[in-house]
């Protein structure tokens, strides 16, 4: 028997839905604080520009959201992964609604 898998659980393994979702989750944090930044030193007037920008990345948190609810469904795999990937895009996703919110 082999030294690494004679101490396993399980075989279980991560679903890769949960690790999209925290991808995603993360790019639309990086859009977001640069959409930030480009509206603290808008210097050239471009406030369209910003808004398809969050707008982007408010989509892009929701299809994260919805990869990591989908990698909750899946079957004999670990859900740790989707888990962190659901938490973080409901955080980032408040933050992109606050935002919607208070822009128009």
């Amino acid at each position: 028997m082999d030294k690494k898998t004679s101490f396993r659980v399980n075989n279980r393994t991560e679903t890769i839905y949960g690790f999209l979702s925290i991808g995603l989750g993360s790019i639309s944090f990086a859009i977001f604080l640069w959409a930030v930044y480009q509206s603290a030193y808008n210097l050239s007037g471009r406030e369209i520009f910003i808004g398809v920008i969050e707008l982007v990345a408010m989509m892009l948190c929701f299809a994260g959201l919805t990869l990591g609810f989908i990698g909750e469904t899946r079957e004999d795999k670990l859900k740790i992964s989707a888990h962190l990937g659901i938490a973080l895009n409901i955080i980032i996703g408040i933050f992109h609604v606050l935002v919607i919110w208070h822009a128009f």
